[in-house]
């Protein structure tokens, strides 16, 4: 637009190369670079001039849309540092960018629309509605809230399709019951207080809850710790890990019993007593004194 003058008036004699020639010589070194480069394999001389000024405007035009640009407008604020006339010169070029002659009430109303949706969740839909616009410039308003709507539904029915079936399944734990001659050594010194309890209250003794007739022993036995008699313990060919003997299970040794045992010692009581002669006239008294 800056030769445009120039071209249509001074230059209007000149013929179509001539004034291809002249308006080459107006680019600058790299935009000359620039536009040869991009029509290559042809030269300059090969357009004519309307189709070189299309080809100028294709490749150092702007490629903002008109809703870039009104968005843009609607966003202006003056700066802290800003002179009012540079600010009113702003205001009056996107003004016209804006194109407000030729926008209708309707159009005003879904740029609105859109320019609301500024949340993130929101994108697609954005993007969705601006291509709408673009391609269609008597969309109404009316129209792009159904445009939302269908896509919501379509966002909604893709994530359905998309998300697994489902399925819960249970796991049940089998409860296990164990021997009392099994378990180890602690609980059979719960079980035992139990026992003794109950042969007390049953002293003419009671059969086992398996009805084999057994007695209950007056105690645990001594080689593993369960309630029953030494002769029916289980560990009577079981070696021992730790003393290395048969008969017994861990923790049972007779030889560790043994040495836990407590020495006695005789303690000898030594008194001293401290006698203070103040008086060698007293009486005096002889005493016999045994030293050990």
């Amino acid at each position: 637009s800056r030769y445009k003058d120039l071209f249509d008036k001074d230059a209007a004699r000149l013929d179509d190369p001539a004034k291809v020639r002249l308006l080459m010589r107006k680019l600058g070194t790299v935009e000359h670079e620039r536009y040869l480069s991009f029509i290559l394999p042809q030269v300059a001389s090969f357009y004519s001039f309307e189709q070189t000024v299309e080809k100028l405007g294709k490749l150092f035009g702007t490629t903002e849309s008109t809703i870039s640009k009104r968005f843009r407008c609607l966003q202006l604020a003056k700066g802290a540092t800003e002179d009012y006339v540079a600010y009113a010169c702003r205001i009056n070029k996107n003004c016209v960018e804006f194109e407000l002659g030729k926008m209708s009430e309707e159009e005003f109303k879904c740029l609105m629309f859109v320019c609301g949706l500024k949340d993130e969740a929101d994108g697609e839909i954005r993007t969705r509605l601006l291509t709408r616009i673009e391609e269609k410039t008597d969309v109404t308003l009316e129209q792009l809230s159904s445009e939302c709507q269908r896509l919501l539904t379509l966002r909604h029915d893709t994530a359905m399709i998309e998300k697994p079936g489902s399925s819960v399944h249970v796991i049940r734990k089998q409860q296990q019951f164990h021997k009392p001659s099994q378990e180890p050594r602690q609980w059979a010194q719960r079980q035992a207080p139990r026992e003794f309890r109950q042969r007390q209250q049953h002293p003419g003794g009671r059969k086992t809850p398996h009805g084999e007739g057994e007695k209950v022993p007056p105690g645990p036995c001594w080689n593993c710790g369960a309630m029953h008699y030494n002769r029916d313990c289980h560990f009577k060919s079981h070696q021992c890990s730790e003393c290395s003997r048969y008969g017994h299970k861990e923790g049972y040794c007779r030889t560790a019993k043994k040495g836990k045992r407590k020495t006695k010692t005789n303690s000898v009581t030594v008194e001293t007593k401290i006698v203070q002669v103040n008086s060698i006239k007293e009486r005096r008294k002889f005493v016999p004194v045994t030293l050990n």
